[in-house]
C-alpha cells in the first residue's frame, strides 16, 4: 500500500504519520479498537477493510453516536457498519482521510488531506491512554473528587514541576484565588499583576477584596521584570503574581529575591508555561504557591481543571482545607474556616494523569511546529518573531506567537476565517478593559504587544500543508 501523507513538522519517526496501519481497521476489529485507533492517529477516523476490500469508514463522531444508540455493542466493525447501513459510498470529498481504491474496490493506499478542515487555534490531543484512564475512573464509580487518580495526578504534576505538594482544583482561576486566600491576602492589601495577561489573574485579586496594582511588562520577555515590579511596589504590597505569558518565563530569580527581601509573597501564574524553566529550574519552583491551568487548549488538559503547587507543608495543608469547604480532615464535617468547593473530579484527574505522561511529546511537537512557522513566514514584510530570551530563560511553545504591524493586524484576523483558519490576537491590556479602569496605568509595552501580537494554530492538526495555508494568508495581507 502507498501512503500519501503530507510531510508534517514533527519528528520523522512519529508512527501516526509513517504507518499506514494507524489509519486502517479490520472488519474483525472491535468498535473499541477503532475508537483507540481514531484517537491515536490524530485524524479522528479510520478506514475499514475486509481483507483488502474496502467496506467504509468510521469516525469518532459516528462512534460517539453509536455509543449513545447502543451500536457499539456490535462485536465487530463489520457488523457495526452493517447495522448502521454504512458502506463505501459514505466517503465525502471533504473527509480528511480518503481511500485510494482499485477498480475492484480494494484499498491500495490512503490520502490525508486537511485542506478543507477548519484549522483551529488549538484542540485537545486525546489518545487511547486518556480514553482508558477515563473509562477506568468511570467504571470504578469514583467519579467525584474522591478517587485514586486525583492523588496520582497531584503527585505526578508536582514532580514534573519540581514542587513537593500538588493540590488539584477545578480550574486555573480558582487556583489563583485559593493561593491568595491561603496566603492571607485580603482587603487593604495590594497585589502586583502584569498589564498583559488573561483577566483571571486580576480577577483572583479582586475576589479576595484586595487591590490589584497593574505593572507594565518587559518588552523582551513579555512578563513582569524586577524593574516593573519595583516601580509598582508600595508598603501595602503583599503579593506579586508573575505570569509566564505564552510559555515565556519571567525573570524569577531577581523577582523572588526582591520579594523575599520585602516579605512579599509570590504566586506564579504558570497556566501557559508548564515545562518552561528559569535558571535550569521549572517554572512553578519559585513561588510560595504556583498555579496551573488544565483548560482544553493547554499543554496538559483535563477539559477544565487546575493545580496549586507549593513546597510548604503548611501552605499545602491550608490549600487542601480551603479547597474542600474549610473542613479539617481529622474531624468529620468540622469547618474551622470558610472554604470553597474547588475540587477536581477523579475522571478529570484520570485524563490529566494520562496527559502528563505525554507532556514532553506535546512540548517537542509544539516547538517543531513553531520552527516550521518561522521558516514559512521568514521574509514576509512586517512579521516579527518573539525576541530571544537570555541564557537563564528556557521558554516553551504553548501557541506559536508572532508580531505584526498594528495597522495590518485587523486585516489579518479578518482574512484568516475566509481561508478556514482561526488566528487569535494577544490579550488586551488590562488597563484598556472597562472593569479595571480604577486600576489602569500607562503601560506602553503591554499596549504595543496587545495591538500587534497574533497567535497561530498550534496542535497535532497542524501539518506542512496547514502551515502553507497560514503563510499564504500572511503573504496576501502583509504584501
Amino acid at each position: 500500500m502507498s501512503l500519501s501523507v503530507p510531510a508534517a513538522p514533527v519528528a520523522q519517526d512519529d508512527p501516526a504519520l509513517t504507518e499506514e496501519e494507524d489509519f486502517v481497521c479490520s472488519a474483525a476489529d472491535s468498535p473499541l479498537a477503532a475508537i483507540e485507533k481514531c484517537l491515536d492517529n490524530g485524524v479522528g477516523a479510520c478506514l475499514v477493510v475486509d481483507g483488502r476490500h474496502y467496506l467504509g469508514r468510521v469516525s469518532l463522531d459516528e462512534l460517539g453516536r453509536g455509543a449513545l444508540s447502543g451500536a457499539l455493542l456490535a462485536p465487530t466493525l463489520g457488523q457495526h457498519l452493517r447495522e448502521l447501513g454504512r458502506h463505501r459510498s459514505n466517503a465525502s470529498p471533504t473527509d480528511i482521510l480518503q481511500p485510494d481504491l482499485d477498480p475492484g474496490g480494494n484499498l491500495i493506499g490512503i490520502t490525508i488531506d486537511r485542506s478543507a478542515q477548519l484549522l483551529q487555534i488549538a484542540r485537545p490531543d486525546m489518545s487511547h491512554r486518556e480514553f482508558r484512564a477515563a473509562l477506568d475512573a468511570f467504571l470504578s464509580s469514583w467519579i467525584s473528587s474522591k478517587g485514586p487518580y486525583v492523588e496520582k495526578f497531584e503527585e505526578g504534576f508536582a514532580r514534573f514541576s519540581g514542587a513537593r505538594h500538588g493540590i488539584a482544583v477545578s480550574n486555573g482561576t480558582v487556583a489563583l484565588h485559593l493561593a491568595l486566600v491561603a496566603l492571607g491576602i485580603g482587603p487593604g492589601d495590594e497585589v502586583i499583576v502584569p498589564d498583559l495577561t488573561f483577566a483571571a489573574t486580576i480577577n483572583a485579586v479582586l475576589y479576595c477584596g484586595a487591590t490589584p496594582v497593574i505593572a507594565d511588562v518587559d518588552g523582551r520577555t513579555w512578563c513582569l521584570s524586577l524593574a516593573t515590579v519595583e516601580a509598582a511596589c508600595t508598603p501595602r504590597t503583599k503579593a506579586i503574581i508573575p505570569v509566564h505569558l505564552y510559555g515565556r518565563p519571567a525573570e524569577m530569580g531577581p523577582i523572588s529575591a526582591f520579594a523575599e527581601s520585602r516579605g512579599i509573597a509570590v504566586v506564579e501564574d504558570c497556566a501557559e508555561a508548564p515545562g518552561a524553566c528559569y535558571a535550569g529550574l521549572p517554572v512553578g519552583h519559585f513561588g510560595d504557591v504556583s498555579c496551573f491551568s488544565f483548560y482544553a487548549n493547554k499543554i496538559v488538559t483535563t477539559g477544565e481543571g487546575g493545580m496549586c503547587l507549593t513546597s510548604s507543608p503548611e501552605l499545602a495543608s491550608a490549600l487542601r482545607v480551603l479547597r474542600d469547604h474549610g473542613m479539617v480532615p481529622e474531624r468529620a464535617y468540622w469547618h474551622d474556616r470558610i472554604g470553597f468547593n474547588y475540587r477536581l473530579t477523579n475522571i478529570q484527574a484520570a485524563i490529566g494523569h494520562a496527559q502528563l505522561a505525554r507532556a514532553s511529546e506535546t512540548l517537542a511537537r509544539n516547538h517543531a511546529i513553531a520552527e516550521a512557522y518561522r521558516a514559512a513566514l521568514r521574509g514576509i514584510p512586517g512579521v516579527r518573531f518573539p525576541p530571544d530570551m537570555d541564557e537563564f530563560c528556557s521558554p516553551v511553545v504553548w501557541l506559536t506567537s508572532v508580531l505584526v504591524p498594528a495597522e495590518r493586524r485587523n486585516a489579518l484576523l479578518a482574512a484568516a476565517p475566509r481561508a478556514n483558519i482561526e488566528l487569535r490576537p494577544f490579550f488586551h491590556s488590562l488597563s484598556a478593559l472597562p472593569p479595571y479602569q480604577l486600576y489602569a496605568r500607562h503601560c506602553p509595552n503591554s499596549l504595543e504587544l496587545s495591538a500587534t501580537g497574533v497567535n497561530l494554530p498550534t496542535s497535532r492538526a497542524v501539518d506542512s500543508d496547514a502551515i502553507d495555508r497560514v503563510a499564504e494568508v500572511f503573504r496576501n495581507v502583509m504584501a
